[in-house]
């Protein structure tokens, strides 16, 4: 399940973390941004794919269209509506050095609602950014500016809300603001990793389950000694319950003391947006892109540069005397205090014996370097830092798969994360005879095609950018989108209709462009990527009663265009 890697440990600087008794936050500045118990479906910096989640997810019992108020005074600086992300969210910024954001929603206020559709119809797009002036939309404390929705990537209808310091942008934990969310729950533990190291290459590993043996208090099922041949490390995998909620939601610290000493220190206090990447490196990405676990390490890889971690000294392997036994604590918490506490032990039984491993005849990534691969038929470039530790390089040439055009490359191992974009140069078969325009890199998972990852050229090779190791291939892709009407057809009558409601979807780039006009002029089609549903609201169009001629487009990003045209009577 594991990879053998090079870890090379280095002597971590000392990094304090600013706590919350040091700066306080203010209690009783924000009201609640709903007129419900704040039932949390998400917490803050909570493990999610790719990023830490940056907010707290209110949920709304499942429903849409329930008001969302202004938690304080202050003006709306940003409107962004998209298909994807935030969907429609608003940003509101206070005179006492922070701002909130209220993402996922159904729509804005009326007034704000006014000014968003003028901007869409003189853009001529359905997404848009906005920063409206300063004196444009003043807000009070407790005016509703939206109602809650299921916009964007939102997997179902809530609120998200965060608290950002205005002059910085970093993101805050909203739970220290005051906001009474009940919580008398210690977070639950479920399993734990001990790995074993060789100097700087890991040689086992061995997940262990986790057992509650009294309130908050857990050991390792059926183990009071734990024997670790040469250094040991460990990651664990917990979560948070709330009162009221069932949803396994992110924990706020986790601690770590071996005989005594601490040895690691996470808190989910603060953070900045461009940290968030440094998630693959703080959980075991290998459990997660093989077995969707998510286990917390407990110990920092040589280029993870997150901040949220306190003195860093100590927070690297220790060394074991053989035959002598070490106690572990693990302590983890919510905001709120609960705690949970796993206590084990581990025995020293010397020193793995040196021996030539498989991957020692490999070539090895270095994260402090920029790195090359090259042949004649792939090309790949790595930028330094775009790894999060030196990792051996594996490649592979392999059969095509279903889809592909031409042979299937291994470029190292997708359980090993990157940080940062890279290009990945494929060259076309000799014996391809089809349209190079419409090649394309994808990755492959498994047997399959997964996703699209570029489609440019260079020097005779197709280009893609990606942030993931893995196998690569090239596709052909000449197939437009496919269009359908969901609620009308042609000829029908829609007088009475408030919107009408179209599907567009793609067999393999997605949807890149896409547009609606009636009788040649541009109307607003709205785009839910997440459901493939594109909706155009009738509402205020000065349509004369009879027939009327509506042409949607969507075009995909190999370029490969669909039109559907419908005569409709209004």
């Amino acid at each position: 399940m594991h990879r053998a890697f090079i870890l090379v440990l280095i002597t971590l600087f000392s990094c304090f973390r600013a706590q919350a008794q040091t700066s306080p936050y203010p209690k009783d500045y924000f009201i609640a941004p709903m007129d419900i118990p704040l039932y949390l479906s998400g917490t803050f910096g909570e493990l999610r794919t790719n990023h830490f989640h940056s907010g707290i997810d209110i949920k709304t019992n499942g429903r849409e269209g329930q008001p969302v108020k202004a938690v304080a005074d202050g003006v709306v600086y940003r409107i962004k509506v998209s298909p994807y992300g935030f969907g429609n969210a608003l940003y509101v910024r206070h005179p006492n050095g922070y701002s909130t954001v209220y993402a996922h929603l159904q729509r804005f206020n009326d007034e704000i609602s006014e000014y968003v559709k003028k901007e869409q119809y003189r853009q001529k797009s359905f997404g848009v950014e906005l920063y409206p002036p300063s004196d444009l939309f003043p807000v009070k404390q407790g005016d509703v500016i939206a109602l809650s929705g299921n916009s964007g990537g939102s997997g179902g209808p809530h609120l998200h809300f965060e608290i950002r310091d205005t002059r910085t942008e970093k993101i805050i934990n909203p739970l220290f603001f005051g906001f009474e969310v009940e919580d008398t729950r210690h977070p639950d533990l479920y399993d734990l990793i001990v790995y074993q190291f060789r100097d700087d290459d890991l040689m086992a590993s061995e997940n262990f389950r986790l057992i509650e043996v009294s309130d908050g208090e857990y050991r390792v099922a059926g183990n009071d000694v734990i024997d670790v041949t040469g250094s040991p490390a460990f990651a664990i995998q917990t979560f948070d319950r709330l009162n009221g909620a069932p949803n396994k939601n992110g924990v706020y610290s986790i601690k770590m003391w071996i005989a005594g000493e601490p040895y690691y220190d996470f808190a989910m206090e603060t953070f900045a947006f461009d940290e968030t990447r440094y998630i693959n490196s703080h959980i075991d990405y290998g459990q997660k892109a093989c077995c969707r676990r998510t286990f917390n390490r407990l110990y920092l890889e040589p280029n993870n540069r997150l901040s949220v971690y306190g003195i860093k000294q100590k927070m690297n392997l220790p060394g074991l005397v053989k035959d002598s036994t070490y106690q572990v604590r693990v302590e983890v918490s919510d905001v709120a205090g609960n705690k949970a506490q796993l206590v084990f032990n581990i025995k020293g039984m010397g020193n793995f014996e040196d021996a030539a491993t498989d991957e020692d005849a490999l070539p090895v990534f270095s994260y402090k370097q920029t790195n090359y691969f090259k042949n004649d038929n792939v090309q790949i470039v790595l930028p330094e830092g775009a790894l999060y530790r030196d990792v051996f390089f594996e490649y592979r040439e392999k059969a095509p798969c279903k889809g592909s055009v031409g042979a299937v490359y291994q470029l190292g191992a997708r359980e090993i994360p990157i940080h940062e974009y890279y290009n990945i140069k494929i060259k076309p078969p000799a014996n391809y005879r089809g349209k190079p325009t419409k090649l394309a890199v994808a990755s492959v998972s498994g047997d399959r095609i997964d996703d699209y990852e570029g489609s440019s050229w260079q020097g005779g090779f197709v280009v893609g950018r990606t942030r993931q190791l893995g196998d690569f291939t090239l596709v052909a892709d000449s197939i437009p989108p496919r269009i359908s009407a969901l609620d009308f057809s042609q000829g029908k009558r829609v007088s009475g209709y408030s919107f009408l409601k179209l599907k567009a979807t793609d067999d393999f780039s997605g949807v890149a462009q896409y547009k609606a006009e009636i009788d040649g002029n541009w109307v607003l089609m709205e785009y839910d990527a997440k459901y493939s549903l594109m909706t155009i609201p009738l509402g205020g169009l000065e349509l004369e009663p009879g027939e009327h001629i509506l042409m949607v487009t969507v075009t995909d990003e190999m370029g490969n265009k669909s039109e559907a045209r419908y005569s409709l009577i209004f």
